[in-house]
């Protein structure tokens, strides 16, 4: 299931500069968009997958998985008005990959219970309840990054609406991945009036993830059926940055594009830094 504007009128019968025409050349007189819902849409999908999980001795298990694959599909909602086509007559130009594709994703967990002290190691026994009986644990997650659909601000092709429209790609989009410009916004240009870009859906990639989760626990006994557990949790354990929300609405005019306004390719957004916290868990 897909959504499909059925309300739009054909790109630049309204002419260069539309207004309020293009209510008069939609099929269904007397209405603005209908999105309707249709069986119309289409996905594949292949990938590699590889695990591998050992308990290497009686105190370490290790777990590793990775997927090398790609998804595609012409509309990843069949709700969400950001898979409306643009072009409802071709929504064959619609095939990239999906909203949700990773190329990438890796995955690592550890479970190792620290050995216990020799005999004879620490004679007083506050310290060997103290040193003895850890547990440190982990999950790794390094995950490449997400598709990002750069869209227009304003109704080129004259069809009633933005409705996803995208710009001409008249360069190589692909930059320095920063902060500051995730991508080369300068890469971009405004098509004929009452044409679509050529620019294809999904064309760029988003940040990816680099985040390790760390756990360490300690279990105590009080007495009998009475127990205490430590518990330290680390999450994004190294503190580092992972990136969200990149800017991907080109500003656009009646005469061109503005590269330079409402954050194009900015990063916007991150998850969260280093989180620490503590806790004593009491069982009975």
């Amino acid at each position: 299931m897909r959504p499909v504007n059925i309300n739009a009128p054909e790109a630049g019968v309204a002419g260069a500069s539309p207004g309020n025409r293009v209510n008069a050349l939609r099929p269904y007189l007397g209405y603005g968009s209908i999105s309707y819902r249709e069986s119309s849409g289409s996905s594949v999908y292949h990938s590699m997958q590889v695990s591998f999980n050992r308990r290497v001795s009686g105190k370490l298990t290790v777990g590793v998985a990775y997927t090398w694959g790609k998804s595609i599909d012409d509309g990843s909602s069949e709700r969400a008005d950001g898979d409306l086509p643009p072009n409802k007559r071709n929504i064959r130009a619609e095939r990239g990959p999906s909203d949700f594709d990773r190329t990438q994703i890796l995955t690592a967990n550890f479970i190792w219970h620290v050995p216990r002290l020799a005999r004879g190691a620490l004679a007083q026994p506050v310290l060997r309840s103290a040193l003895d009986g850890w547990q440190l644990s982990g999950i790794g997650r390094m995950w490449s990054g997400q598709p990002l659909d750069v869209t227009m601000s304003y109704d080129v092709a004259g069809i009633g609406g933005t409705q996803n429209q995208r710009p001409d790609v008249i360069a190589d989009a692909r930059g320095p991945r920063t902060p500051e410009a995730w991508f080369n916004r300068e890469a971009f240009a405004r098509p004929a009036n009452g044409t679509f870009g050529n620019l294809g859906r999904n064309a760029l990639r988003g940040p990816g993830v680099n985040k390790w989760d760390l756990a360490l626990f300690k279990n105590f006994r009080v007495r009998e059926g009475k127990n205490l557990q430590f518990r330290g949790e680390l999450f994004n354990a190294f503190n580092h940055p992972s990136f969200t929300t990149v800017g991907r609405t080109l500003t656009t005019t009646a005469t061109g594009v503005n590269p330079l306004a409402s954050n194009f390719a900015v990063v916007t957004d991150t998850r969260d830094a280093r989180v620490v916290q503590f806790a004593l868990k009491l069982t009975f």
